[in-house]
């Protein structure tokens, strides 16, 4: 009988160990973006490695375009993406780790105006800057709202700034950052109009039981306040 319990245990404990999950994200800071020496890093990322860390699974994790990331997680066994935003168009394309994060969606506009919208109802007529696969777009799509999908975010500041666009929806840590990032100081977040979770989506092929075991390992991690020293380490306040 002992015997028998050490080998199931043996084949069990293999089975976990030899398991392997390829991972991919955009440049979204403070999130996930590459870092100086062009690996992933940022508050999911760092989570995400002490998530498998916990369950022993090993990853590569892949700074891909944003598009691209989402079709591989969705078509690709064993593929997972974050930080993917958990919505109901979403929903059934995915198997859901999380949440990892949460996400402030603002409505951004050019400074020096003598007022300013502060709802998203007011803004309802106007032409509002997103990238194609952002699930912003397809909240406001899905409200009527006119928006301008660029291929990515990051030509959004100067759309708005040229007048292309009337104001940019984004998140709004990833919208300061690229500002910072552009040297662009006339654009503003005016006001938040939704907050979203996010999370490790993974494609619908996985293990049942594997998606059980990180989703349990992250919430001990978040009971035993792991979760909130990596927030710190970024000065990411939710």
């Amino acid at each position: 009988m002992r015997s028998l319990v050490f080998l199931v245990f043996f084949f069990v404990s293999a089975n976990v160990m030899g398991q392997r999950l390829a991972l991919v994200t955009e440049e979204y800071p403070p999130f996930n973006m590459s870092g100086t020496d062009g690996k992933a890093t940022g508050v999911s990322t760092d989570i995400v490695h002490e998530l498998m860390r916990a369950v022993h699974v090993d990853v590569t994790i892949e700074v891909v375009p944003w598009k691209r990331a989402i079709l591989e997680a969705e078509k690709v066994p064993d593929t997972c993406v974050y930080s993917m935003s958990r919505t109901v168009e979403r929903e059934a394309k995915y198997l859901w780790v999380g949440p990892l994060v949460f996400n402030e969606w603002a409505i951004f506009a050019k400074a020096g105006a003598a007022a300013y919208p502060s709802t998203i109802g007011e803004v309802k007529d106007s032409n509002i800057g997103s990238y194609a696969g952002d699930a912003i777009v397809d909240y406001l799509q899905s409200r009527d709202y006119r928006v301008d999908a660029a291929p990515n975010d990051d030509v959004n500041p100067h759309k708005l700034l040229n007048g292309r666009i009337d104001f940019w929806a984004t998140g709004r840590l990833i919208g300061l950052y690229r500002l910072k990032q552009q040297n662009i100081d006339n654009i503003k977040p005016i006001f938040v109009f939704n907050k979203t979770e996010m999370y490790l989506a993974c494609n619908r092929r996985s293990s049942p039981a594997l998606i059980a075991r990180l989703n349990a390992a992250l919430a001990d991690m978040r009971r035993r306040g792991e979760l909130d020293k990596i927030y710190s380490r970024y000065a990411y306040v939710h």
